[in-house]
Formats: C-alpha cells, sequence, structure tokens
C-alpha cells in the first residue's frame, strides 16, 4: 500500500508510504518516509499514543522526513496494525526495537506522544543501545496522578468498558477529545473523524484498553499485596538515560498535570529539558502545530 492508496477517511501523511510489516509474529502497519538515498542522520521513530493512529503525525513526518528516515507505525492493535496481547510497556517496546531493526538496523531517535510517550521511555530504558535521543509530548513514565487521570483505573475496569463502548463508543472518543483539549484551535473534523472510526471496531477497543489494563493491574495488584504485607513492592521500571531529551507538556493538560511531566524530566536527568505550552491541554502535537513541529524538527537536528 502507497501514500496513493490509503485506507478510505484516513488523513494522508505527505510522501510516505504505508505497508505491512511483521516481526515478532505481529503484524503492523507502518508509515515510511524519507530520502530515497541513505544519508549519514539519525532515523526517527513515531509512536502515537490513545485515542489516535499514526496520522497525528500528519504534520510532522513530512519536515523530519527531509533529511532522514522516518517510521511511524500504528501502534499494535490500533489503527491497521495487528491485535495481539499482551500490550504492556515491556512487550511492545521489544516488538517495536524488533521492527527498528528489521527497517533501519541501527539507533534512532523516538518521539512519543501519550501511550507511545511512554513505550518510547520504556524502549530507551530496555535498550539505550538504539535510542539515541527522546522526544516525550505528554507521555508519563514512573509518575501518574490518578486523581486526574480517572480514566486510567475507570478503563481497566473488567467489562464496564466494552458494554460502554458497544453503547456509545464514539461519543466516548469524542468526549475524550473535548475534555482534554485546550486550545483556540480545534481539531479538523476529518481527522477527527477518522479517529473516530479508527476505534468503532470492537477488536481496536479491546487492543486500547488492553494497553490501560496492562499499564494498571500490576500497580493494584502490588498494593494490594503491600497492604496486606505480602511481597516487596515493585521494582518500578527502569531509567532512561539517553544522550539528550525534550520533553513537551500541555500546562493545562486536565489529565496529565504538568507535576506529572516535571517528574520525567526529573527521571531523565540533567541531558533534559522541558517545554511547557500555556494554554494546551494533552494534545500539544495537534493543538499546537506551529510550536510543536518546529520545536521537535530543531532539537533532533541541532
Amino acid at each position: 500500500m502507497t501514500s496513493q492508496s490509503w485506507p478510505s477517511g484516513r488523513p494522508p501523511i505527505a510522501g510516505a508510504d504505508s505497508r505491512f510489516v511483521a516481526v515478532e509474529g505481529v503484524r503492523f502497519h507502518v508509515h515510511r518516509a524519507g530520502p530515497a538515498r541513505k544519508r549519514r542522520t539519525t532515523p526517527v521513530l513515531l509512536l502515537h499514543g490513545v485515542p489516535e493512529t499514526a496520522a497525528c503525525w500528519r504534520d510532522l513526518m513530512p519536515d523530519l522526513a527531509k533529511d532522514r528516515v522516518v517510521l511511524a507505525p500504528d501502534l499494535k492493535g490500533l489503527g491497521l496494525s495487528e491485535a495481539r496481547s499482551p500490550y504492556d510497556v515491556a512487550t511492545v517496546a521489544a516488538e517495536l526495537a524488533a521492527l527498528v531493526m528489521h527497517e533501519v538496523d541501527g539507533p534512532v531517535d523516538v518521539v512519543g506522544h501519550d501511550f507511545g510517550g511512554s513505550i518510547a521511555l520504556g524502549l530507551a530504558g530496555a535498550r539505550p543501545d538504539l535510542v539515541r535521543r527522546l522526544v516525550d509530548i505528554s507521555g508519563p513514565y514512573r509518575k501518574v496522578n490518578l486523581a486526574r487521570a480517572f480514566h486510567i483505573p475507570l478503563l481497566s475496569l473488567p467489562a464496564l468498558p466494552e458494554i460502554a463502548f458497544r453503547a456509545g463508543g464514539r461519543r466516548i472518543v469524542r468526549a475524550m477529545f473535548d475534555y482534554a483539549w485546550k486550545a483556540q484551535e480545534r481539531l479538523p473534523e476529518d481527522v477527527l473523524t477518522h479517529y473516530l472510526d479508527s476505534y468503532d471496531d470492537p477488536a481496536q477497543v479491546e487492543a486500547m484498553l488492553g494497553y490501560y489494563r496492562a499499564a494498571t493491574r500490576p500497580k493494584v495488584a502490588a498494593a494490594m499485596q503491600s497492604l496486606l504485607g505480602q511481597g516487596n513492592p515493585p521494582a518500578g521500571p527502569p531509567r532512561v538515560r539517553v544522550e539528550r531529551s525534550l520533553v513537551v507538556w500541555g500546562a493545562a493538560d486536565p489529565v496529565l498535570p504538568l507535576s506529572d511531566g516535571e517528574s520525567v524530566v526529573s527521571d531523565l536527568g540533567a541531558t533534559s529539558t522541558m517545554l511547557s505550552l500555556p494554554g494546551v491541554g494533552h494534545w500539544p502535537l495537534e493543538e499546537a502545530r506551529a510550536v510543536v513541529v518546529p520545536a521537535v524538527a530543531e532539537f533532533l537536528r541541532s
């Protein structure tokens, strides 16, 4: 499949080819763009969040592809990628590492948003040899304020989320954008429609819920064991050390407050910088494209 034969209703990414790649027993739908001839620039891996697809990179990907190879897969089970559990960060990061080796056979810069940001951090922690620079956009890692991100435990419950999505999935996805979007510029209606369509499929809803459940249930079980005096507290995800990192956060994010982003910066250490965006919610790349696209491109090229 090429950029001239996109699935109906899917916003195209200028200059990108669209194809399927099987690694680690999983069939990923991958967008690839970049110069025809190999250049001495580090490739980039773009990892979207929920409830989005790789279409969220439609502005950033063409800019980065001017001088390097860029890969933008739909996350496993989302978009057009195969739904195949489990969906924990460690497993998905290992599968994406295999995808990177298959496609570019060497280190990459990684940009991730939301769950994609958390997976990017997990990939850098597990495979520091594969990640040169890291950009985390609204992706939590070791700390999440569940009082604000109340949707995370709700979507981790058994059975009830599936019932809710069967009854009104499109309304739920639209409400997720409406609640966490704070900028004056609105998401283009054709892009929103694509996201709504993408989460109409029960298999994709099940996969999305799988990411939430894989992230939440082990922590709940460990907390219960700790309260009962059974076992030791979990070790937590590995510390991340990369050459340089940039954390991009919406200062008005109602679900992941700025303190969660500051926690990521603290975890990443002295080589990390933060870009805080006033009046922007949980979708900085979509809400403040004119700021975020050049900022990320400049950071990766500097």
